[in-house]
Protein backbone atom coordinates (compact mmCIF):
# COMPACT_ATOMS: atom_id res chain seq x y z
CA UNK A 1 0.00 0.00 0.00
CA UNK A 2 1.16 3.22 -1.10
CA UNK A 3 1.86 6.29 1.47
CA UNK A 4 -1.02 8.20 -0.86
CA UNK A 5 -3.65 5.31 -0.40
CA UNK A 6 -2.93 5.04 2.90
CA UNK A 7 -2.85 8.70 4.07
CA UNK A 8 -6.51 8.52 2.38
CA UNK A 9 -8.25 5.55 4.13
CA UNK A 10 -6.84 7.63 7.74
CA UNK A 11 -8.78 11.01 5.95
CA UNK A 12 -11.70 8.86 5.40
CA UNK A 13 -11.92 6.77 8.60
CA UNK A 14 -11.24 10.14 10.32
CA UNK A 15 -14.09 11.51 8.37
CA UNK A 16 -16.79 8.77 9.39
CA UNK A 17 -15.45 9.10 12.80
CA UNK A 18 -16.74 12.98 13.06
CA UNK A 19 -19.87 11.80 12.22
CA UNK A 20 -21.41 10.22 16.00
CA UNK A 21 -18.91 13.34 17.65
CA UNK A 22 -21.38 15.62 15.30
CA UNK A 23 -24.10 14.09 16.57
CA UNK A 24 -23.15 13.83 20.16
CA UNK A 25 -22.71 17.78 20.19
CA UNK A 26 -26.19 18.54 19.03
CA UNK A 27 -27.25 15.98 21.70
CA UNK A 28 -25.41 17.71 24.40
CA UNK A 29 -26.71 20.93 23.26
CA UNK A 30 -30.50 20.05 23.23
CA UNK A 31 -29.83 18.43 26.69
CA UNK A 32 -29.03 21.72 28.00
CA UNK A 33 -32.37 23.22 26.63
CA UNK A 34 -35.22 22.96 28.61
CA UNK A 35 -38.92 22.56 26.90
CA UNK A 36 -41.61 24.64 28.56
CA UNK A 37 -43.99 22.02 30.73
CA UNK A 38 -47.15 23.22 32.27
CA UNK A 39 -46.89 21.61 35.06
CA UNK A 40 -43.09 22.12 36.64
CA UNK A 41 -42.27 24.95 34.44
CA UNK A 42 -39.61 23.73 32.42
CA UNK A 43 -38.34 19.94 31.69
CA UNK A 44 -35.05 18.24 29.64
CA UNK A 45 -34.54 15.39 27.98
CA UNK A 46 -31.66 13.27 29.16
CA UNK A 47 -30.45 13.39 25.40
CA UNK A 48 -26.13 13.07 26.77
CA UNK A 49 -27.37 10.14 29.00
CA UNK A 50 -29.05 8.23 26.04
CA UNK A 51 -25.71 8.61 23.99
CA UNK A 52 -23.63 7.44 26.72
CA UNK A 53 -26.09 4.61 27.32
CA UNK A 54 -25.90 3.35 23.43
CA UNK A 55 -22.40 4.31 22.69
CA UNK A 56 -21.41 2.32 26.05
CA UNK A 57 -23.00 -0.57 24.96
CA UNK A 58 -22.28 -0.68 21.14
CA UNK A 59 -18.90 1.34 20.40
CA UNK A 60 -16.94 2.20 24.28
CA UNK A 61 -14.17 3.39 22.19
CA UNK A 62 -16.11 6.39 21.44
CA UNK A 63 -16.74 8.07 24.74
CA UNK A 64 -13.21 7.38 26.58
CA UNK A 65 -13.76 8.29 30.13
CA UNK A 66 -12.05 11.92 29.79
CA UNK A 67 -14.24 12.62 27.24
CA UNK A 68 -17.72 11.64 29.44
CA UNK A 69 -15.73 13.46 32.40
CA UNK A 70 -15.40 16.98 30.46
CA UNK A 71 -19.34 16.61 29.24
CA UNK A 72 -20.24 16.46 32.55
CA UNK A 73 -18.22 18.97 34.03
CA UNK A 74 -19.84 21.06 31.12
CA UNK A 75 -23.20 20.10 31.91
CA UNK A 76 -22.72 20.67 35.44
CA UNK A 77 -21.45 24.81 34.68
CA UNK A 78 -24.19 25.43 32.07
CA UNK A 79 -27.00 23.99 33.85
CA UNK A 80 -26.27 25.24 37.29
CA UNK A 81 -26.05 22.22 39.06
CA UNK A 82 -23.44 21.82 41.41
CA UNK A 83 -19.74 20.64 39.84
CA UNK A 84 -19.01 17.50 39.51
CA UNK A 85 -22.40 15.90 39.99
CA UNK A 86 -22.33 14.94 36.04
CA UNK A 87 -19.05 14.34 35.58
CA UNK A 88 -19.30 11.54 38.42
CA UNK A 89 -22.46 10.82 37.49
CA UNK A 90 -21.56 9.79 34.20
CA UNK A 91 -18.54 8.37 34.88
CA UNK A 92 -20.11 6.13 37.06
CA UNK A 93 -22.81 4.93 34.44
CA UNK A 94 -20.28 4.63 31.60
CA UNK A 95 -18.26 2.42 33.98
CA UNK A 96 -21.45 0.38 34.77
CA UNK A 97 -22.98 -0.14 31.72
CA UNK A 98 -19.21 -0.93 29.87
CA UNK A 99 -19.33 -3.77 32.38
CA UNK A 100 -23.06 -5.17 31.49
CA UNK A 101 -21.83 -4.86 27.57
CA UNK A 102 -21.64 -8.42 26.43
CA UNK A 103 -24.62 -9.13 28.06
CA UNK A 104 -26.39 -6.11 26.68
CA UNK A 105 -25.24 -6.62 23.25
CA UNK A 106 -27.49 -9.79 22.82
CA UNK A 107 -30.48 -8.24 23.89
CA UNK A 108 -33.60 -7.44 21.86
CA UNK A 109 -34.50 -4.04 22.03
CA UNK A 110 -36.84 -3.97 24.53
CA UNK A 111 -34.55 -5.38 27.11
CA UNK A 112 -32.09 -1.95 25.91
CA UNK A 113 -35.09 0.68 26.28
CA UNK A 114 -36.35 -0.88 29.63
CA UNK A 115 -31.99 -0.53 31.26
CA UNK A 116 -32.27 2.74 29.75
CA UNK A 117 -35.21 3.81 31.38
CA UNK A 118 -34.03 2.26 35.04
CA UNK A 119 -30.94 4.11 34.68
CA UNK A 120 -32.42 7.14 34.15
CA UNK A 121 -34.68 6.94 36.62
CA UNK A 122 -31.98 6.14 38.73
CA UNK A 123 -29.66 8.76 37.63
CA UNK A 124 -32.43 11.80 38.34
CA UNK A 125 -33.12 10.06 41.81
CA UNK A 126 -29.44 10.43 42.30
CA UNK A 127 -29.56 14.31 40.79
CA UNK A 128 -32.43 14.63 43.11
CA UNK A 129 -30.72 13.77 46.01
CA UNK A 130 -27.58 15.21 45.12
CA UNK A 131 -29.35 18.39 44.52
CA UNK A 132 -31.44 18.57 47.95
CA UNK A 133 -28.34 17.77 50.07
CA UNK A 134 -26.28 20.86 48.88
CA UNK A 135 -29.24 23.32 48.98
CA UNK A 136 -30.49 21.54 52.11
CA UNK A 137 -34.18 21.30 50.73
CA UNK A 138 -35.93 18.93 48.73
CA UNK A 139 -37.59 19.26 45.43
CA UNK A 140 -40.71 17.59 45.33
CA UNK A 141 -39.71 14.36 44.16
CA UNK A 142 -42.21 14.43 41.26
CA UNK A 143 -40.99 17.31 39.78
CA UNK A 144 -37.94 14.99 38.01
CA UNK A 145 -40.67 12.29 36.21
CA UNK A 146 -41.84 14.09 33.88
CA UNK A 147 -38.08 14.44 32.48
CA UNK A 148 -37.61 10.40 33.06
CA UNK A 149 -41.19 9.53 30.81
CA UNK A 150 -39.75 11.76 27.86
CA UNK A 151 -36.34 10.27 28.17
CA UNK A 152 -38.50 6.99 27.80
CA UNK A 153 -40.37 7.63 24.67
CA UNK A 154 -37.73 9.71 23.00
CA UNK A 155 -35.14 6.77 23.66
CA UNK A 156 -36.26 4.59 20.45
CA UNK A 157 -36.02 7.88 17.55
CA UNK A 158 -32.58 8.40 19.29
CA UNK A 159 -31.88 5.18 19.09
CA UNK A 160 -32.31 5.16 15.23
CA UNK A 161 -30.44 8.37 15.06
CA UNK A 162 -27.30 6.82 16.66
CA UNK A 163 -27.92 3.61 14.72
CA UNK A 164 -27.69 4.98 11.58
CA UNK A 165 -24.67 6.72 12.68
CA UNK A 166 -23.09 3.58 13.90
CA UNK A 167 -23.16 2.48 10.67
CA UNK A 168 -21.07 4.98 9.18
CA UNK A 169 -18.79 4.54 11.06
CA UNK A 170 -15.71 2.05 10.04
CA UNK A 171 -15.36 -1.74 10.98
CA UNK A 172 -13.16 -0.47 14.14
CA UNK A 173 -11.47 2.28 14.73
CA UNK A 174 -8.43 0.85 13.88
CA UNK A 175 -7.23 3.72 12.03
CA UNK A 176 -6.55 5.49 14.95
CA UNK A 177 -5.00 2.07 16.61
CA UNK A 178 -8.12 1.60 19.03
CA UNK A 179 -10.13 -1.21 19.73
CA UNK A 180 -13.81 -2.36 21.42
Amino acid sequence: MDSQTYLGEKITAGGRLAVPYALMAVLFALNIVALPYPMSGTIKAPFILMTLYYWSIYRPSLLPPALVFLAGLAMDFLSGLPVGLNAALLIALRWFVSDQRRFLTGQPFIVIWLGFSVLNLLAEIVQWGVFGLTALSWPPIAGFLPSVFLGFALFPAVCILLSLTHKALPAQDRAFGRKD
